[in-house]
């Protein structure tokens, strides 16, 4: 039963317009934080009986399509992390050495092959090769080993400075297990070597699976490439040309005239009913066989 001071209570003021239906637009977040996908990849892998009895690799290729967002580059407003930062602004992280001209064929935009002239000429050292770095746009990446699609899969929960400290701790540990074969290959036993000694050994890396692949930014920035794309496609340019002179000509256009007054004529008809005829004359005298020919004669 409510007391009489609860009765007297007055009632609770709502503000106005409180009863009416609103509408709430939420924007999503921007920058690292939004759900947008940077990334797409398509893997297919096969194998033989043969193959599958003999423990041979799997046929493997995988495509992927990476999308780089200015923030993951540059120093937006309220995502300023990037340190390493180059005259342009942007940051400088090193693509994989899948994507450096050192290792990408010529018409990709490759290292040209260096060819001494003079043989008795001093040899000089020629000088490094630009280290290209990730910019934001668009990026083909694509491979045949499955080592190369698994640390592919793993650097997808990565970000761009994740990703290059990952590299680097691959090369390093590359590099040490390198020495380590090469300290058993020598039977080294002076203090350098004391390193090694102990049931500990260095973790074996996987085989190497950077030759197999290859990343490209979009659109491609070869010149030699489109050189050779315009050279393939240069007669269909020209066929093109020509059909676009057709039918912009008068002369085409009354050829489809003549074609079309034709049409409605009784000529079609006689020309398809001799065809028929002929057709069937000989495919009744290709059934004629020589054995009835002579019971007739």
């Amino acid at each position: 039963m409510p007391s009489k001071n609860e009765g007297n209570q007055p009632a609770k003021r709502l503000p106005p317009l409180a009863s009416w239906p609103t509408i709430k637009i939420l924007a999503p977040p921007k920058g690292r934080f939004s759900p947008k996908t940077d990334e797409w990849c398509w893997t297919y892998c096969s194998q033989s009986v043969t193959g599958r009895y003999h423990g041979k690799e799997p046929t493997c290729r995988s495509v992927c399509i990476r999308k780089v967002f200015p923030h993951e580059v540059r120093n937006i407003v309220a995502f300023k992390t990037h340190r390493n930062l180059g005259p342009d602004g942007k940051a400088r992280y090193p693509l994989p050495s899948e994507g450096q001209p050192a290792n990408l064929p010529r018409w990709l935009g490759g290292k040209l092959p260096i060819e001494d002239e003079d043989e008795d000429a001093p040899w000089h050292k020629p000088p490094p090769e630009p280290i290209k770095h990730w910019d934001e746009g668009w990026y083909l990446w694509t491979s045949s080993s499955r080592y190369a699609i698994h640390e592919k899969l793993n650097s997808m929960r990565r970000d761009l400075p994740g990703q290059q400290k990952a590299d680097q701790q691959t090369e390093f540990r590359r590099e040490v297990w390198q020495e380590y074969q090469a300290h058993l290959e020598k039977g080294d036993q002076s203090a350098d070597a004391s390193k090694w000694w102990g049931p500990i050994v260095p973790l074996q890396p996987f085989p190497e699976f950077r030759s197999k692949s290859l990343l490209v930014p979009l659109p491609l920035e070869s010149p030699l490439f489109w050189d050779r794309m315009s050279k393939v496609f240069a007669p269909t340019h020209k066929a093109l040309d020509i059909f676009q002179e057709m039918i912009q000509s008068a002369e085409a256009r009354e050829f489809a005239e003549r074609i079309w007054h034709k049409a409605w004529t009784k000529d079609p008809f006689v020309l398809v009913s001799k065809t028929f005829s002929m057709w069937y004359k000989m495919l009744k005298d290709s059934d004629t066989s020589p054995d009835d020919d002579r019971k007739s004669t």
